[in-house]
């Protein structure tokens, strides 16, 4: 019985080292909450938030994945602040993150392979950035500033879904919901303009993305 169960787990681990890769990935991470919304950005040339990195994808057959990774994520976006001449302020917060995709799917042959995707991540800003425009002010430059990050552990979930070409190549596209509480005012001159954007207040970060990814 103990070499049937000893054979069982290495035939096991034979068959996951044999679809092990170490994958490349890159995209964009849009604050926009529909896909319509997201498109319009790109068309418009708004996005300018990304991601990139690098990952390790742990196949059991051709239908079950785990897939944990690395990666640089900027996120943030762009409010208009109507009742203060023509302002906008621009939020732009890059984590380090730690996501662990968990991939179920179906295969066809080792051409394609559809699948559905779970991702909980943790994640520490490491870089933050604050641009005012404004009609009533002159340009102003960014600001590399904290004042407006109450917190910069973040944690959430993405959800979503992608397809896999000749084990080599991944497009997916995913909507991520952060859950801790990260935007705050610390800056007493950035109150005025903050308390005007609702999803400020809200204090985190929601949207979608859409990531490349090559496996070697």
């Amino acid at each position: 019985m103990k070499k049937l169960v000893a054979v069982a787990v290495a035939a096991l681990l034979a068959a996951v080292s044999a679809y092990a890769q170490i994958g490349v990935s890159a995209g964009l991470t849009s604050a926009s909450t529909t896909l319509e919304d997201a498109a319009a950005s790109v068309k418009s040339g708004n996005v300018n938030q990304y991601h990139f990195g690098i990952n390790y994808k742990i196949g059991i057959g051709n239908i079950l994945a785990i897939q944990p990774g690395i990666l640089y994520n900027v996120k943030g976006s762009s409010f208009d602040v109507s009742n203060i001449g023509s302002t906008s302020v621009d939020f732009k917060t890059g984590f380090l993150e730690i996501p662990v995709q968990v991939q179920a799917g179906i295969g066809i042959g080792k051409i394609v392979r559809v699948y559905g995707l779970a991702e909980p991540f943790v994640g520490y800003a490491i870089t933050n950035q604050i641009t005012l425009n404004s009609t009533l002010a002159s340009a102003v430059e960014p600001q590399k500033t904290w004042d407006n990050v109450k917190n910069r552990l973040e944690y959430g979930i993405g959800l979503g879904a992608g397809v896999e070409l000749f084990r080599h190549l991944q497009l997916s596209v995913k909507y991520f919901w952060t859950f801790s509480d990260l935007y705050g005012v610390q800056n007493p001159n950035l109150d005025e303009i903050i308390n005007q954007v609702s999803n400020i207040n809200k204090g985190n970060v929601n949207g979608i993305a859409a990531t490349v990814t090559v496996l070697f």
